[in-house]
């Protein structure tokens, strides 16, 4: 709720203040944005009891706002933790590798990743009901990787039917739209497309786009913790998820505990120090 409230803060101050401080404003709301895909990040590793209640409201506050369900984040997502660095990571760049030049070449690819969310609700609704949809749905907006055929995939098709709840919610939006449509598109659209892009930098600094050497703790090797101060907890790590490396170690530790247990790690693991 701390997120809505400082969003809810920024729209009423921005609402009379000059049009110079707009470009503090998208930042301060990007920031948050991002800090709401942080939230759904850190929902889909609760373990699986059935999407009901306080879920649902995560899923309403903190997914449906930047385009995403929790079971579309879940595919892509646990699939990186399960095949990280390997082929099957759908997070995975090789070709970045180490380069400066690469990762901020490929980086601004991500100003496409909110919209393209935001479609793949559309795209994923019709999907449901369309079966010769569902590989290019699976491969184009959920990352698969696996090469196998989704056409009747159990989890493609569950995805697919929560996007009408997501296509609902962008319905509700485009009302709002015709009502007001350039404050919507100055304070919600324009920060909603640069919270993509910071989490696609976080993406690109949190892994070493490199494959993997094998599924086993030398993994490590593939995830660092970055931008752990002031200007990762505004933009590009809030919420803690910067604690990158230790997250991958217990992926089901809350975002809140990660740093005491990254310093445990580091006072009792001389190897895990990056």
């Amino acid at each position: 709720m701390a997120d809505w409230a400082v969003i809810a803060v920024v729209w009423l101050a921005a609402w009379r203040a000059p049009i110079w401080l707009y470009p503090l404003w998208v930042v301060l709301l990007a920031g948050r944005f991002h800090a709401l895909g942080v939230v759904l990040h850190d929902a889909v590793h609760i373990p699986p009891r059935g999407k009901r209640g306080a879920l649902r409201v995560v899923e309403l506050l903190a997914g449906y706002p930047v385009g995403s369900t929790l079971e579309a984040m879940s595919y892509h997502h646990l699939r990186h933790h399960r095949h990280l660095g390997l082929p099957g990571d759908p997070y995975l760049k090789p070709w970045v590798g180490r380069s400066a030049v690469r990762h901020w070449a490929i980086s601004f690819r991500y100003f496409l990743l909110t919209p393209l969310w935001v479609a793949r609700g559309l795209y994923g609704a019709i999907a449901f009901h369309a079966p010769a949809l569902r590989n290019s749905y699976g491969r184009w907006f959920l990352q698969d990787r696996s090469g196998d055929d989704l056409t009747n995939h159990a989890e493609v098709i569950a995805c697919a039917r929560e996007e009408h709840r997501q296509l609902l919610f962008y319905a509700c939006v485009g009302a709002l739209a015709a009502i007001w449509p350039r404050w919507l598109v100055a304070f919600y659209v324009a920060p909603l497309v640069l919270a993509g892009y910071l989490a696609g930098q976080r993406l690109l600094y949190e892994h070493v786009q490199e494959p993997s050497r094998g599924r086993s703790l030398e993994t490590e090797h593939s995830t660092r913790n970055h931008h752990l101060g002031l200007l990762g907890r505004v933009l590009l790590t809030p919420h803690n998820v910067g604690y990158h490396r230790v997250h991958h170690l217990h992926p089901q530790t809350a975002l809140e505990n990660l740093p005491g247990l990254d310093a445990w790690h580091q006072q009792n693991r001389p190897g895990y120090v990056q």
